[in-house]
């Protein structure tokens, strides 16, 4: 078994030690938050960026997180540490904990990582279509809670469909996002990505692509798209702090398969990257 090292309010536990009460409010109502970072040679990338989501986000819902950011960088670290591969992943889970909020009872929230080995994609994805749509009003849209049942169950149509990743359009059929990232395509060598607005993750990764496309030269704006331009793009790509940049190469829709180039702007873009985080 690929080892995973893990630990629940700063103390380490052994996988079958590892859990929390069946009556933690995240199990019964999906009350709270996660990030997912990347680790590459114990360096935690773009972590005062997820930590910032993740705060925001616990005020957003009202979830007092029971340690200082300070504190709980140094579980973060001390988790990727004991871990002995080169590149992790690691798992950030924010629980409400034992609250009942209808007799006021506050529960205790708990903090658990876990720190597992992680391979880079070697490929470009493959992604279908969801028939599922984001609500894109939604203030909740813009944090990660726990409330991800659209994204997995789109995510498991689409990998039975022989793809990697789903496309979700939000409820006036523009483009959103994948389900485990930010979608971008390319159109006469100009860059383009779904605003916020459209329903997507505020990712991490998306800001930091908006940002060195255009350090290094490249033009690229936020731009609302229906499916038919996407599937009419040059280079389509999608980001994420696992992924970082990666191509996309089919998108199914329908019975119809669409085929993607893999082109030079998505390549130097993924480069920029792999540099930026240090992944050789």
């Amino acid at each position: 078994m690929l080892k995973t090292v893990t630990t629940i309010n700063g103390r380490f536990h052994d996988r079958e030690d590892a859990r929390i009460s069946v009556f933690d409010n995240a199990l019964l109502y999906a009350e709270g938050l996660f990030e997912t970072l990347l680790a590459v040679d114990d360096r935690i990338i773009f972590l005062k960026e997820h930590l910032s989501r993740l705060y925001r986000g616990a005020k957003v819902i009202g979830l007092d997180i029971p340690v200082t950011p300070e504190r709980l960088t140094g579980w973060m670290k001390k988790t990727v540490r004991a871990h002995p591969d080169r590149i992790t992943k690691l798992r950030l889970t924010l629980t409400a904990g034992e609250a009942a909020r209808w007799v006021g009872r506050q529960g205790k929230p708990q903090v658990i990582l876990s720190a597992s080995p992680h391979t880079m994609p070697a490929r470009p994805f493959r992604i279908q279509v969801s028939r599922f749509r984001v609500d894109h009003k939604s203030v909740f849209r813009r944090i990660k809670t726990l409330s991800y049942v659209i994204h997995a169950a789109a995510l498991l149509q689409s990998r039975r469909a022989g793809c990697d990743d789903a496309l979700l359009l939000n409820q006036d059929d523009k483009v959103a996002e994948v389900t485990s990232a930010n979608v971008f395509w390319v159109k006469n060598g100009r860059i383009f990505t779904p605003p916020i607005s459209s329903g997507c993750l505020e990712g991490i990764t998306r800001k930091i692509v908006l940002r060195e496309a255009r350090r290094i030269g490249h033009s690229i704006a936020e731009k609302n798209c229906s499916l038919l331009q996407l599937l009419d793009s040059d280079e389509l790509f999608i980001s994420s702090s696992l992924k970082l940049v990666v191509g996309v190469s089919l998108v199914k829709a329908g019975r119809k398969s669409h085929r993607v180039a893999t082109g030079p702007i998505t390549a130097d873009l993924a480069e920029q990257f792999y540099r930026l985080v240090g992944v050789n």
